[in-house]
């Protein structure tokens, strides 16, 4: 089983699980004719529009698709989400997959930086959802219009989402680095032997006490609910209006969440908040899926160079601020 962002091409078969499991298992609480409405609701273009302002999620069994969810702002608000359109293919309910994709999407950037988040549940679903700490909105377990329960879960913010590290910080940071970039090293093939000064094994505690003494570099870290560091960046201003961005990442685990991309969004932002107007930063040229990741969040690939004691092509990249 394998949980991943949708993409366009999916729409048609996320529609086919979602109908499905309407007329096979929500039926069994709801009339027919009330779930033909829905399965209206429900089309393609449908899922197509609610991927366009969510972060939504598909699960697949080998090539096929055998569930889905999403997570977006609840009415545009930036402390309050909703979850949306979870299904699973009524054959492969009661295997731990809604589970699944509740856990994945309660790793969502859209989770972690609400206070607040709602789910319009189906009488289907409602006691699912209640083991995972949602609850009836202000009490109320009645119905409401559409048919749906309105559940509600709370959450304490205050030690989650970016924020400056302390010196304390650091040796937690280090591990997180070495962690994240370790996931390319075993990728690409790259050793302590032939690669001893790529960042998963040259960065230290005492590297990044230096840069933190006496560089003054600005260090950011992404906690997660419950205070763990998940993610990290670094920027060191250059001349010329120029910030460098360091070992920028997310933990492995925790990937695919747009976290690495509020991470980024951030850097940008602090970058300009120091007066620069241009964000440089190099990658393994060889990572292509990185590449166009940078690129699709705005940076434009400008150079090349190979060292001698990298078994690797340094990509240079930059973001005009």
């Amino acid at each position: 089983m394998n949980i991943r962002r949708f993409k366009e091409s999916d729409a048609e078969a996320v529609s086919a699980v979602v109908i499905k499991t309407l007329r096979i298992s929500n039926i069994k609480d709801y009339p027919a004719e009330l779930m033909e409405e829905v399965v209206k609701t429900m089309q393609p273009q449908n899922i197509l529009e609610r991927a366009g302002w969510t972060h939504f999620y598909v699960v697949e069994d080998g090539d096929k698709i055998i569930g889905c969810g999403s997570i977006g702002p609840f009415w545009g608000k930036e402390d309050e989400s909703g979850l949306f359109t979870i299904f699973v293919l009524p054959e492969y309910q009661g295997k731990g997959i809604g589970r699944s994709i509740i856990e994945t999407l309660e790793k969502d950037e859209y989770f972690l930086r609400a206070k607040r988040i709602e789910i319009p549940s189906s009488i289907t679903g409602c006691q699912f959802y209640r083991k995972f700490g949602y609850d009836y909105k202000n009490g109320i377990a009645e119905l409401d219009e559409e048919r749906l329960y309105r559940l509600e879960k709370f959450r304490n913010v205050s030690k989650s989402g970016i924020k400056e590290i302390s010196r304390n910080d650091i040796p937690e940071c280090v591990k997180v680095i070495k962690k994240s970039f370790m996931t390319v090293a075993d990728e690409f093939g790259f050793t302590v032997d032939n690669a001893p000064m790529y960042v998963a094994f040259a960065t230290n505690d005492e590297k990044l006490f230096s840069q933190f003494d006496n560089e003054h570099r600005p260090m950011y870290a992404y906690f997660s609910e419950g205070g763990k560091i998940i993610g990290y960046y670094s920027l060191l201003k250059l001349e010329n209006g120029e910030c460098e961005l360091n070992n920028l990442c997310v933990i492995p685990e925790f990937r695919h969440n747009a976290i690495g991309t509020a991470l980024f969004r951030h850097a940008c932002a602090s970058a300009k908040k120091i007066g620069c107007i241009k964000l440089v930063f190099g990658i393994v040229e060889e990572n292509g899926k990185l590449r166009k990741w940078y690129e699709k969040n705005g940076a434009v690939h400008v150079d090349t160079k190979k060292f001698d004691f990298f078994p690797f092509t340094c990509g240079y990249m930059e973001k005009i601020l």
